[in-house]
């Protein structure tokens, strides 16, 4: 079948279809003559694509979707996660409602505390307590791991830690030209671009092996350019010594490291992978750690 057929049977944009295939959720086979001819299998999966698209889910999500074995489960907890934002978002509307009725800002935090703050995630409650470019750091850094909510005494806990420590030696002060970088960088990536990288990088510790030895050639062009003059005058490498000396000097590995690995669940797992995954990667190419974390 051919994109013009496929438009109309799948209520897409040749555009859309484009733009999904760019994105690898379809593979349709190119004849000789150039043009793309799709199977019933693609014309399906543009039509569930077409579905969960309207009903909200971006592309990374859909990724998960359409490469679960379980979509049924994988969609329960989708399910989850609505419902959670539509509880917050009614409860948001009330708290409106009382302000414009009676304007009680202590009466609105104490229904904020009670109705909306429960039903947050790590990463809302973060962005709340640092609202700056530090916020959107850690939600950067950490974005795979801060959907979960703290639902146990033990993550409350840890989570006062946390936010305790990052309130009282945080002296992370970012040049202005280093800030601008890292804004300018943010609104610049897509939740598409996020979910990439956090993929790749997921792929890494899962898959360490497989992965040196696939992108061998592409590590070792990075590695050179590391030693370059241009990449150490670079604001990326600025940023990096930055924040290396900072997770260093303050006692971030000892307190937010270790809190933060009771608070998530999904991160306490990866950070074990990813310390197995790192020394591979040490160990494959002879890097001496104090030379690479310089």
């Amino acid at each position: 079948m051919y994109i013009k057929e496929v438009c109309k049977e799948c209520k897409l944009t040749k555009k859309a279809i484009e733009y999904y295939e760019q994105q690898g959720l379809i593979s349709p086979a190119i004849e000789d003559n150039g043009y793309r001819n799709y199977t019933e299998d693609d014309v399906f999966i543009l039509k569930e694509i077409g579905v969960l698209r309207k009903i909200g889910f971006s592309v990374g999500d859909i990724k998960d979707i359409l490469g679960s074995t379980n979509k049924t489960a994988t969609l329960e907890k989708y399910r989850y996660k609505m419902e959670l934002e539509i509880e917050k978002s009614l409860a948001k509307k009330k708290c409106l409602e009382d302000l414009i009725r009676d304007y009680d800002i202590n009466q609105a935090m104490k229904y904020i505390e009670e109705n909306i703050e429960k039903n947050f995630t790590i990463r809302e409650k973060l962005l709340q307590s640092f609202p700056g470019s530090f916020g959107l750091y850690l939600s950067i850094h950490f974005g795979p791991f801060l959907n979960e909510k703290i639902d146990t005494p033990e993550k409350e806990e840890a989570y006062k830690k946390i936010i305790e420590y990052l309130d009282t030696v945080i002296n992370l002060d970012f040049p202005t030209e280093l800030e601008e970088f890292l804004i300018q960088g943010l609104q610049e990536m897509k939740e598409e671009d996020m979910q990439r990288i956090n993929k790749t990088i997921m792929d890494l510790i899962e898959n360490t092996d497989e992965y040196l030895e696939q992108n061998k050639e592409d590590i070792v062009k990075y590695l050179e350019i590391r030693n370059t003059d241009e990449y150490k005058n670079s604001l990326g490498y600025k940023m990096q010594k930055l924040l290396l000396e900072f997770q260093q000097q303050s006692g971030y590995y000892d307190i937010f490291i270790e809190n933060f690995k009771i608070l998530s669940d999904s991160y306490r797992e990866y950070f074990e992978k990813l310390q197995v995954a790192n020394e591979k990667f040490l160990n494959n190419y002879n890097i001496q750690v104090e030379n690479y974390y310089k």
